[in-house]
């Protein structure tokens, strides 16, 4: 946890991978019913900014961000579990070209450097919270259709206000 303006920015990574007591990668899991090959901004984002709290912690010094996508319909297996953190250490010890999208039978693995434009990200984010601006609507049907606010929201891009 880090303070940011009198705002507490807290975030739990599924993993972060230590060599010699310092962060070198930050790993997050993903599930998806469909959309393994694609990375969503926010799913970037979220992962960068996990990144970011261990640099602010000093923890780490820009540790790689992986992001690990994987069908919803299989059950996480501790064997499927080693085999994602096993096959993250192999990408993190090589001299893999970045970014890099690697495809597996039951997971896809995106691994992105540190991204020091997260800080605008996480400006945006606090912005809202700190309200010094106004909510915007997601541009995707998708979560507009599951917000707990759609009922209510004058932005809804999902059917008609009730």
């Amino acid at each position: 946890m880090i303070n940011i303006g009198g705002i507490n920015v807290i975030g739990i990574p599924d993993a972060v991978v230590f060599m010699r007591g310092v962060a070198k990668a930050v790993i997050e899991l993903k599930t998806s019913n469909r959309w393994l090959d694609r990375l969503f901004d926010s799913e970037y984002v979220q992962a960068q900014l996990y990144a970011y709290l261990i640099n602010k912690l000093g923890l780490g010094v820009d540790p790689l961000v992986m992001v690990v996508k994987m069908k919803r319909d299989v059950g996480i297996t501790e064997k499927l579990r080693r085999d994602i953190f096993s096959n993250a250490i192999k990408y993190l010890m090589s001299a893999v070209e970045l970014p890099a999208k690697v495809r597996f039978r039951d997971y896809t693995m995106y691994i992105n450097e540190f991204d020091r434009s997260i800080e605008a990200h996480l400006r945006w984010a606090l912005d809202y919270w700190l309200m010094r601006r106004e909510p915007r609507a997601a541009p995707s049907i998708g979560k507009c259709a599951v917000c707990e606010f759609n009922g209510k929201c004058p932005f809804r891009i999902y059917g008609p206000m009730q």
